[in-house]
């Protein structure tokens, strides 16, 4: 929306650009032609009044509602899509609102009793705002497991990514009965072959000639 915006603007800018220096170069055929299409568009309201009328003001309600939608949509307040993060040293540094929904989503489905957890992060101000959906078992205590999942986002907002956490909200949703969170799957474990290691004898033919014949002066000498 905000690309349709801009070529919007632009193409308005653009046409008043052209049309002030028709402008300046005619001005008295341009006064002219305005005159003239003022007086027949005077003269069909009369002609066909109230009709006329009616078409007129249902596309100034049309033209002035597009214009509001495109303000509204120009205008508005958006979410940030970076926090920044600052160190103890001074070192300002940005993350992306889809990293830490990311790390929370990994971070809390580890928690007991969570089957899917969805997250959002809104930076505002010098704080954000996380707002937790989680799916869990209907015979929870919700107290309990609200104030444990808080408190795991907010060591890993605050903790582990340097942020600081406004407000968090969770959303409970119930899972059907009977139903038990995915078991973590644990890779099986790879098997380490271990070479085989074969003993030989070592009978004198194998032998190099210089140990056969250390061996024979070690014999003489006994």
């Amino acid at each position: 929306m905000n690309a349709f915006n801009r070529v919007v603007f632009i193409l308005l800018i653009l046409l008043l650009i052209a049309l002030l220096i028709v402008t300046a170069v005619v001005p008295f055929t341009v006064l002219e032609r305005l005159i003239y299409t003022l007086q027949q568009a005077y003269d069909v309201l009369q002609a066909r009044w109230p009709w006329s009328y009616l078409v007129y003001l249902a596309a100034a309600i049309l033209v002035i509602l597009l214009i509001l939608v495109l303000l509204w949509h120009e205008i508005r307040p958006r979410a940030k899509k970076t926090l920044t993060v600052r160190t103890v040293s001074g070192t300002q540094a940005e993350v992306s609102t889809a990293s830490v929904q990311q790390a929370l989503q990994q971070r809390v489905s580890q928690v007991g009793d969570v089957f899917k957890v969805k997250p959002t992060v809104t930076g505002k101000g010098g704080g954000v705002d996380v707002l937790l959906e989680l799916e869990t078992p209907p015979e929870i205590d919700i107290p309990a497991k609200v104030d444990e999942v808080s408190q795991v986002a907010r060591d890993l907002i605050e903790n582990k990514m340097g942020l600081r956490v406004s407000k968090v909200k969770v959303l409970l949703k119930h899972g059907p009965y009977g139903k038990t969170p995915p078991a973590a799957t644990v890779a099986p474990a790879t098997p380490v072959e271990v070479p085989t290691v074969t003993s030989e004898a070592i009978t004198p033919e194998a032998l190099p000639p210089e140990a056969t014949s250390g061996e024979t002066q070690a014999s003489g000498q006994q």
